[in-house]
């Protein structure tokens, strides 16, 4: 058996140190574009005018203070306007919503439940701004996350702007484990966007020029992952994506495990929808740069990866109780008082335990870089600690899951 599975597991390995060690060189090489510019230094060039579009639905206890956080940006009130978009609430959202029409950048629209992309593109058809942002009514954003984001669009070709988004008050395990992994994600957003790699633009305040829409269309279904395929959908037209590490946005994940299973199935399985029915042609094809060729392959693939080593790892686990108990059964069962000794010299360094000790280390350097993105400092938190623990022992539920959506073509529901 373990024969059998050594092919796999080397395969696997040699695709994943790849690319790890891919995005270590990027980074290496793009240092610069990873550091904080001072306020003076980072001002736009120009204030060109904005309209943020907040889709809502049954939000009535956050859409307040995502209201209230797009109010506090810093920037020209004559250049931002707010459009709310209730799509058919049941509860009292469009009321909390009228309560900020007498403000002069905020506008209420009102119309039949037809899911969140229906809403953006009412929001589109109103827009005549130069810029069009969207923000989830679940989020807050810092009030200098859109004088973050402006100054990209100082270059003619980028035609969208990514935030980093953060998790809103962790105050469990569970939001804990999702804060590590977010700033995770920030770092290797910030280095896909390096190499043109990007291929989600989140709902959390991505901010695009409104001329794109004119040449590739509004917002579509895209199996409740409106937001993915944009970004798809963008890069099939060669449109370039920016990621602006200082632009904080924060938003209110899942609390419970249910609650984080339903978001992570959708999120995957939509991926696997757009990625497998409509943009499999942009897989392994130089056409696409490295988003065809690395990242999009590499993101398919990983799923796979993940249960793989998952499936290793337990059964590990197994064998090893399994061997226990033989001994214990033979021997009789007891425990010894003194504390467990390490010794160097009984560590593994077989190449393919070397391999995966290396890539341990990668991970750990990728949440170090993904905290001092955020926190813009180099520390150790419980979150991180806590997401080392049990992150890879939560993953592979929803993985699981969204395989099972994915091949039996059912849809996912957007909550």
């Amino acid at each position: 058996m373990d024969s059998f599975l050594t092919p796999p597991i080397y395969f696997f390995l040699f695709l994943t140190t790849y690319f790890e060690v891919f995005m270590l060189v990027t980074y290496f090489e793009e240092k610069q574009k990873f550091k904080f510019v001072a306020a003076k230094e980072r001002m736009p060039g120009k204030y060109p005018s904005v309209t943020i579009i907040v889709p809502a639905w049954n939000e009535s206890t956050t859409i307040s203070g995502t209201i209230d956080s797009l109010l506090e940006l810093k920037y020209p009130k004559d250049k931002l306007t707010i459009f709310i978009i209730d799509d058919g609430s049941t509860d009292n959202t469009l009321e909390v919503a009228r309560q900020f029409e007498q403000h002069p950048q905020v506008k209420v629209f009102t119309k039949e439940n037809g899911g969140k992309f229906t809403a953006l593109n009412l929001g589109l058809e109103h827009a005549t701004s130069d810029l069009i942002g969207c923000l989830d009514a679940d989020s807050y954003v810092a009030n200098d996350a859109l004088l973050e984001i402006i100054p990209y669009f100082d270059d003619a070709e980028i035609m969208a702007v990514t935030p980093s988004v953060q998790i809103h008050n962790p105050n469990n395990l569970l939001r804990r484990i999702q804060a590590a992994e977010y700033m995770i994600g920030e770092f290797s957003r910030k280095l896909f966007s390096r190499f043109n790699g990007l291929y989600v633009t989140p709902g959390p305040f991505s901010i695009y020029r409104r001329s794109i829409f004119a040449k590739i269309g509004g917002f579509i279904h895209a199996y409740s992952t409106e937001d993915m395929e944009m970004a798809l959908r963008m890069q099939s037209h060669r449109m370039k994506i920016e990621n602006a590490h200082a632009a904080l946005v924060y938003t209110v994940s899942p609390a419970t495990p249910l609650a984080l299973y339903k978001q992570r199935v959708r999120w995957v399985s939509g991926f696997l929808k757009n990625a497998f029915f409509k943009y499999r042609h942009m897989f392994l094809n130089r056409k696409y740069g490295n988003l065809g060729l690395i990242t999009l392959p590499f993101a398919f693939i990983s799923i796979f990866i993940s249960l793989f080593f998952c499936a290793m790892y337990v059964r590990s686990l197994f064998l090893l109780a399994y061997e226990r108990y033989l001994q214990y059964s033979a021997l009789g069962f007891h425990f010894t008082a003194r504390w467990p000794q390490f010794d160097w010299f009984s560590l593994n360094l077989e190449f393919r335990r070397l391999l995966i000790y290396c890539l341990l280390f990668t991970t750990i350097f990728f949440i170090l870089m993904g905290g001092r993105l955020v926190l813009r400092r180099f520390v150790v938190t419980r979150d991180m600690i806590y997401f080392m623990m049990f992150y890879g022992l939560i993953a592979p539920f929803w993985l699981i899951g969204s395989l099972i959506k994915f091949l039996s073509a059912k849809d996912v529901r957007w909550r």
